[in-house]
């Protein structure tokens, strides 16, 4: 930012008032940002928004009289300029998607250094979208496990299917060999195949695939 570049303008909405002078005295070491309200609700957060009409406001979650997930809701209405950071201890994957549904730009979780504070509010000013490396990878999970989950079962073979199941009722290799009357290196083969076949990496995700299409109980 430069002596004449005005500095970028931020809300800060958060119950808890320690929280909120930690977070605004990191904001205060970045140059480029000046907070211009702070909040200590979702009700507090939307009025002052639309009075304001700040660059970014950035909401807890978890707040009295107005959630933050509603009252970006209502910002996008009232203030539809301002960006919208989440700023939350809050990992769940079903309130990370209805953040992100409220139209949230960016999520950052309160276990953040400077370094990343500052790269989550520069995106989000930028128009992209910030995701802190744990949401991250939650959601690419989840997406993953929906895939999986929407496709249809692959086929197996009667023998693959002997495996599993013996493998889900916690056989060891030896015993499936012996109780199939094959060799413990065929028994591998055929795991191996399985665990690609069926897109798990361990014993214990063909263990939940078996129980999840009922082939143990």
């Amino acid at each position: 930012m430069t002596d004449t570049t005005p500095a970028i303008r931020l809300l800060l909405a958060d119950d808890q008032l320690l929280v909120r002078a930690g977070i605004r005295s990191l904001i205060q070491t970045l140059p480029e940002y000046v907070v211009v309200a702070e909040c200590a609700d979702g009700l507090e957060a939307l009025e002052r928004t639309q009075a304001l009409k700040p660059d970014v406001a950035v909401l807890d979650i978890d707040m009295p009289n107005l959630s933050g997930i509603e009252a970006m809701r209502q910002i996008r209405t009232v203030s539809p300029e301002t960006k919208l950071m989440v700023l939350s201890g809050i990992d769940r994957r079903e309130v990370v998607e209805a953040a992100l549904e409220a139209g949230c730009h960016g999520y950052l979780l309160k276990d953040f250094v400077l370094a990343e504070l500052q790269l989550a509010l520069d995106k989000v000013m930028d128009g992209s979208c910030y995701l802190s490396p744990k949401i991250q990878q939650q959601l690419l999970d989840a997406m993953r496990t929906d895939r999986r989950e929407m496709l249809p079962p692959p086929q197996l073979t009667p023998r693959q299917e002997q495996i599993l199941r013996l493998v889900a009722l916690g056989r060891t290799t030896k015993e499936i060999a012996r109780e199939l009357s094959i060799s413990p290196k065929t028994v591998e083969f055929h795991r191996a195949q399985l665990m690609e076949r069926l897109g798990v990496r361990d014993v214990a995700g063909m263990t939940r695939y078996a129980m999840q299409h009922g082939m143990v109980s």
